[in-house]
């Protein structure tokens, strides 16, 4: 089986106490990888939880809900070549 990898990933929720955590794994671990996180910052999402990531190359961070279609379909998360190819729902 041929592992997949990722260069761009949209990772939903990720302002959250688990998707926050995944995202700073991610980055220690696959500096690499490109990550934006689109978060609608409700009860859970806190921009504080990701403060150490902001300015730095292959962090983005999108204010937007999942279910908008416009950020959904990376419109305002990516420019068509550089759209994620992967993502991840980490909301609850």
């Amino acid at each position: 089986m041929t592992a997949r990898t990722f260069r761009r990933l949209l990772i939903a929720g990720g302002a959250g106490f688990i998707g926050s955590n995944f995202v700073r794994m991610l980055r220690r671990t696959r500096p690499e990888v490109e990550i934006t996180v689109l978060d609608k910052l409700t009860y859970a999402g806190n921009p504080a939880n990701l403060a150490e990531l902001d300015g730095q190359p292959g962090y983005r961070f999108v204010l937007g809900d999942i279910c908008d279609a416009n950020r959904a379909d990376h419109r305002e998360t990516g420019r068509a070549p550089e759209r994620p190819r992967g993502h991840r729902h980490l909301f609850l």
